[in-house]
């Protein structure tokens, strides 16, 4: 009788299991579609982009790899 009800606890993990996961894919579906209604318009507003001035040349003393430190005392 103990292998009877192995089998009984283990068919009805399998149907929670599967429920818990159908309700999961349906909430991400949900989830994208909510997202997709209240998307953001695709043209950015004249303020909200940056133009670079080509004419300014970066400064090479600012630059990352001169900020660059090593430990000493391995």
């Amino acid at each position: 009788m103990n292998r009877w009800r192995i089998i009984w606890y283990m068919a009805l993990g399998a149907v929670l299991f599967l429920g818990a996961a159908l309700v999961t894919l349906r909430a991400a579906e949900q989830a994208a579609a909510q997202a997709s209604s209240h998307a953001p318009p695709s043209v950015p507003e004249e303020s909200a982009t940056i133009e670079d001035d080509p004419t300014v040349a970066p400064d090479a003393a600012q630059s990352a790899d001169h900020n660059v430190s090593f430990p000493t005392d391995i």
